[in-house]
């Protein structure tokens, strides 16, 4: 990001940018005041007059300024300053109407402060001034300095100070316009300055998102446009859609894992479940896993695979329905997530032996409501979401699996009974064969027999006949 100049507030910049700048016009005024003090001493003798009002004129201004420099009390007392100079020269010129004049420009140079308030002590001063010098002179005293005239009536001196007070008015209003205008500019100076720091701050966010850079943290106070919410916005869209991705690849490269695995034919449903949960611990961070499956037969859970740190572990098992969290997620077909694991669970219905786990889930193996078996496994860090949905999509496919093992298995038994039905009764064919065959073989021997015995018959018939005729 580029370098930005430091900003200063209105406030900041009245008290140090206008004041520094009044100061030092009012501090030259003031010392070519004194000067001038000193360059009209000579005229009447005035010297006294020079060197002690003059100096008390500049400590009214510089005392305050030295001992409170932040606040504005030096401002009044730059009026007085003038004022007081103004009634030294005309007591130095013993009332020469001139030097009247030098009120009108110290309050001029007031104008500078942009302050209309601080024109309220010089304006007093001057009217003070005015109206008890010219009493006190026209009443007789001869060492009052305040006009050379003669003799000024009311209604001029009226006019004279009316005229001032005009004029002073007028420098006050200026002032006051002068600073309205002023913190405007300023208003206006900082709202650009903030604009373009904006503006830098949404360049450098819009390249660090251009960049990859989505972890890029952002102050609110650099996204108060329009451009840096639209920015904000399009970086939390850019996360979510960055979360999505991550957690799409990580639950694909988790499921194509599961498929390389079962897709190996050689592999049986035991080794195919260890190879499974063993890959599944693995990728989830868990630390122990076990896979039941579900025995029809029984209507038992049986423990078909166990692995924890690292290893396979060889351990016999078998639940009933409802026993357990195992047989509970069995029952009810949903998803059970447990953060704090009993101590006694473990030494119960766990397959995952002795270690305590701190998170534990159990997943049904559920194909079309059709519960096949339930795998649960231990962490000891919390299981995300992420984790959850791919283990609920894995169980769908071990599910299938197991499934379709079990579906093989009982063809397998079926296709070997009807074997074994065919062969018992190709044994009974072949025996009826034979049977048959014996029963032919013995009904040609009677035949044969009988045949013989109707030969023997006839024969004796004709030996019986031949013995009547003789």
């Amino acid at each position: 990001m580029r370098e930005q100049k430091s900003l200063h507030s209105t406030a900041d910049y009245s008290f140090k940018e206008v004041n520094q700048q009044s100061n030092n016009i009012i501090q030259i005024a003031l010392g070519l005041y004194f000067l001038w003090g000193l360059g009209l001493a000579p005229v009447y003798d005035t010297w006294f007059i020079a060197l002690s009002i003059g100096p008390l004129s500049l400590l009214l201004y510089y005392v305050p300024l030295w001992l409170l420099p932040e606040r504005k009390l030096h401002h009044y007392m730059a009026g007085i300053s003038f004022s007081v100079f103004m009634a030294q020269f005309i007591y130095q010129m013993h009332g020469l109407f001139e030097m009247h004049f030098f009120a009108f420009i110290g309050v001029i140079l007031l104008i500078t402060y942009q302050d209309w308030k601080i024109f309220i002590p010089a304006t007093l001063f001057i009217v003070v001034h005015h109206g008890a010098f010219a009493y006190l002179q026209y009443a007789g005293m001869e060492e009052i300095y305040f006009t050379q005239l003669a003799f000024m009536d009311l209604s001029t001196f009226i006019i004279h100070v009316s005229l001032a007070a005009v004029i002073i008015g007028l420098c006050a209003f200026w002032a006051y316009d002068f600073g309205k205008k002023t913190k405007a500019m300023m208003e206006g100076r900082v709202q650009i300055e903030k604009q373009l720091k904006l503006a830098d701050s949404n360049i450098s966010i819009a390249t660090e998102i251009a960049e990859g850079n989505l972890a890029l943290e952002i102050d609110e106070k650099q996204t108060s446009d329009k451009l840096g919410q639209a920015l904000l916005h399009m970086l939390e869209k850019l996360r979510e859609a960055d979360q999505r991705e991550k957690l799409e690849k990580f639950i694909n490269q988790g499921i194509t894992g599961i498929h390389d695995i079962l897709r190996k034919k050689e592999l049986s449903l035991s080794e195919a479940s260890d190879a499974v949960l063993q890959y599944l611990v693995r990728y989830v961070g868990a630390n122990q896993g076990s896979l039941f499956v579900h025995k029809p037969q029984t209507k038992t859970l049986e423990l078909l695979s166990c692995y924890a740190y690292d290893k396979k572990k060889h351990v016999e098992k078998e639940l009933a329905y409802g026993q357990g969290l195992i047989g509970q997620t069995f029952l009810e077909k949903e998803t059970i997530l447990l953060k704090e694991v009993p101590e006694s669970y473990v030494h119960i219905t766990s397959g995952l032996g002795k270690a305590t786990p701190r998170f534990l889930i159990l997943v049904p193996l559920k194909v079309n409501e059709t519960v096949v078996g339930v795998f649960e496994l231990a962490f000891f860090k919390t299981i995300t979401d992420d984790i959850i949905q791919l283990l609920e999509l894995s169980a769908e496919h071990i599910g299938s699996e197991i499934l379709a093992a079990q579906k093989a298995e009982e063809m397998k038994s079926l296709l070997g009974q009807s074997q074994e039905n065919t062969e018992q009764m190709r044994a009974q064919e072949e025996e009826m064969r034979q049977n048959m065959e014996e029963l032919q073989a013995t009904q040609e021997e009677l035949a044969r027999k009988e045949n013989e015995y109707l030969a023997e018959i006839a024969a004796l018939k004709e030996q019986l006949g031949a013995l009547k005729e003789v």
